[in-house]
């Protein structure tokens, strides 16, 4: 049975794929298949490079802002003289940080199917790379949040963050037949009832959440609809010939979700900490070991 692991974006909250990824190691779910996006992106690199949950967790807790982005008041000033666009943060720090810790050329040779997206800016073409394209200007094109973090180039076209577009990479899985699909979500909505906003703050941050699983969402339902179509065919067939309802449906699978039981905070997408780091990796080792036993 092939297995696959889908990894969502959501900027500093990544350090929560950490916690998860120790869950799954204890309990031996070792997937066929990783697909990421944004932070995402960077977590699947990363396993695919041969890091292992603990690995990862050291990263996340070596990371601190200055690590990941640097902020000039100088260039926004000078935007505005000028009138020219140009993101809020550098992200070479974390260019150079990505590089010391990740081989790409294990990447490569890893039989580990690894799949990150990214959006072209130009086009609004959502692309995927696999193992034997990724590399760090691939993975930072993945995580280059749109006005907040600089464009990225990739074969000389500009790219944005995947998550602009498919924020839950689950389709590549799907179509590479996996048929146990563990899918981590950074934001709890959908996965619990918030209650309604009582602020106008609260409302824009849930707009954003609803943007961090819309992707997913809309892919579940359309799968729903795939499956409930193969359920009347299949019935169908049922009654003209008991041999061919016999035969197993290969598009039988399993999805399984862990997320955040309550919300993050919308200020915890960029906060780049150690000790949000701590709390998250907690968090999510724990929501790991509740929801998976759940199913």
């Amino acid at each position: 049975m092939k297995r696959a692991l889908i990894l969502s974006g959501g900027g500093a909250r990544g350090a929560y794929h950490a916690g998860v990824l120790k869950y799954l190691e204890e309990i031996n779910f070792k997937p066929d298949v990783v697909c990421g996006t944004s932070v995402g992106a960077i977590t699947a690199s990363a396993l695919g490079c041969g890091m292992n949950a603990a690995g990862i967790i050291e990263l996340w807790k070596s990371i601190e802002i200055q690590k990941v982005m640097k902020y000039s008041i100088w260039n926004d000033f000078l935007d505005l003289i000028f009138r020219r666009f140009s993101p809020l943060a550098d992200t070479t720090p974390l260019k150079y940080l990505l590089y010391s810790q990740l081989d790409f050329r294990k990447l490569r040779k890893n039989p580990m199917e690894v799949i990150i997206t990214a959006v072209n800016i130009l086009t609004a073409e959502l692309v995927f790379f696999g193992n034997k394209d990724i590399d760090i200007e691939h993975v930072m094109a993945s995580s280059a949040i749109p006005l907040i973090f600089p464009w990225q180039y990739v074969d000389g076209k500009p790219h944005w963050d995947g998550g602009v577009m498919a924020n839950v990479p689950i389709l590549p899985a799907v179509e590479r037949g996996a048929k146990e699909i563990v899918v981590v979500l950074l934001s709890p909505v959908g996965g619990v009832n918030m209650g309604l906003p009582r602020s106008r703050r609260e409302g824009l941050e849930r707009v954003f959440e609803l943007s961090l699983i819309g992707s997913f969402q809309t892919i579940m339902a359309n799968l729903q609809y795939q499956k409930k179509k193969k359920e009347k065919k299949r019935g169908f067939t049922r009654s003209l010939s008991l041999l061919s309802f016999s035969e197993p449906e290969k598009s039988d699978y399993k999805i399984r979700v862990i997320g955040p039981r309550t919300s993050l905070g919308f200020g915890s997408i960029l906060n780049f900490s150690q000790v949000q780091a701590d709390y998250l990796i907690s968090r999510g080792y724990e929501d790991a070991k509740v929801q998976f036993g759940e199913d």
